[in-house]
């Protein structure tokens, strides 16, 4: 190879011809030769993309909550002690309606993850489940700090 011999040969710094893949359905070949020269993708990746969107506002949504938290408990010991039993009171309810909404996104989300799993060409493309009551968890002991 540090000689050269393998310089001329046909194709050479040119990209490799994927567009034959053997795992690809004969059936399934022109479509997505369509959907290559239209600029498109096949449907499960781009729900791939939409659920990695999700996963990420998700991710972002309990950052926030948490930080929110975290603001609001730190100027409890400069509130009088019935402002203090109401603001953690407020804080509790706020925590209570954020777990409500991040749930039910999350259980949307396994539900494309589901369906995205189903679809996906080989196992090895599977996305993992969201582990709602894990991730709640977190978010809980993250508050009470």
């Amino acid at each position: 190879m540090e000689r050269g011999e393998f310089d001329n040969l046909r194709g050479a710094g040119k990209p490799l011809n994927l567009d034959d893949d053997p795992h690809t359905p004969d059936d399934w070949k022109l479509a997505y030769k369509i959907l290559k020269d239209a600029g498109g993708a096949p449907e499960w990746i781009e729900q791939g993309k939409e659920i990695r969107a999700e996963l990420q506002a998700l991710a972002t949504f309990l950052e926030q909550q948490t930080r929110w938290q975290r603001e609001r408990g730190a100027r409890l010991a400069s509130l009088s002690p019935d402002q203090q039993l109401a603001e953690r009171a407020r804080l509790a309810d706020a925590r209570e309606r954020a777990a409500r909404v991040y749930r039910e996104r999350a259980a949307a989300l396994n539900k494309m993850i589901d369906t995205f799993n189903l679809k996906v060409p080989d196992v090895s493309l599977q996305l993992p489940r969201v582990r709602i009551e894990e991730e709640l968890r977190r978010f809980q002991e993250a508050c009470a700090q």
